[in-house]
């Protein structure tokens, strides 16, 4: 018989010295420290944006990423701000619609786009 390794079995841990841990109670544990849950759902987030807003606004803001449940969005123009701020409660409904139940956003955060960069054209020079 082979012990298992890493000496965390044995006394104290509930199981028998040398026996083993099925595969997928590891591999759940290990998801389970990885947050991989939260990332999937973040970046499912992240891709609905523009289903939720549309090409038009879509093509002036730019969706960086969700943290702690706040979806963080940067936006080119103060009036572009204005209206998404005003849209942020419908917007974060539509999103939140077609969103796992565990992977739901909480929040939209707008935040100014720095510099004069459109998202989806190229830069002119």
């Amino acid at each position: 018989m082979t012990r298992a390794r890493g000496g965390q079995h044995g006394p104290g841990t509930g199981r028998k010295e040398g026996s083993f841990e099925p595969v997928g109670s590891v591999l759940d544990g290990l998801l389970k420290r990885l947050r991989l849950d939260a990332r999937f759902a973040a970046a499912d987030a992240t891709g609905r944006w523009e289903g939720a807003v549309g090409p038009a606004i879509a093509g002036r803001t730019r969706c960086e990423g969700v943290r702690a449940g706040v979806l963080l969005v940067s936006v080119r123009g103060a009036a572009w701000m204005a209206e998404l701020a005003v849209r942020k409660h419908d917007i974060l409904k539509r999103i939140n619609e077609e969103l796992a139940e565990g992977g739901r956003i909480r929040a939209i955060r707008l935040v100014p786009m720095r510099g004069k960069e459109v998202p989806g054209r190229e830069p002119t020079r």
